[in-house]
């Protein structure tokens, strides 16, 4: 818990928080870009985690395809 913690301690956990936060925020960003605006921000964080992380693994996949048949 974090009201056992020493005050140094306090804050690395809000600094490491604050990072996760940022980075989060940056890959819902991500998918608003790479949606091209068919997916809003607002869209992603109406949406349970668990569909977050199938969407991207969809999108991901997606990808991959396309980059294949562009190979040939």
């Amino acid at each position: 818990m974090i009201s056992s913690r020493q005050p140094e301690e306090v804050l690395s956990i809000v600094e490491k928080f604050n990072k996760d936060l940022r980075d989060t925020e940056g890959n819902y960003l991500d998918i608003v870009i790479r949606s091209e605006g068919a997916i809003s921000y607002q869209d992603i964080m109406q949406m349970p985690i668990d569909s977050i992380k199938l969407l991207i693994e969809r999108m991901n996949n997606r990808v991959e395809e396309i980059n294949k048949s562009r190979k040939g």
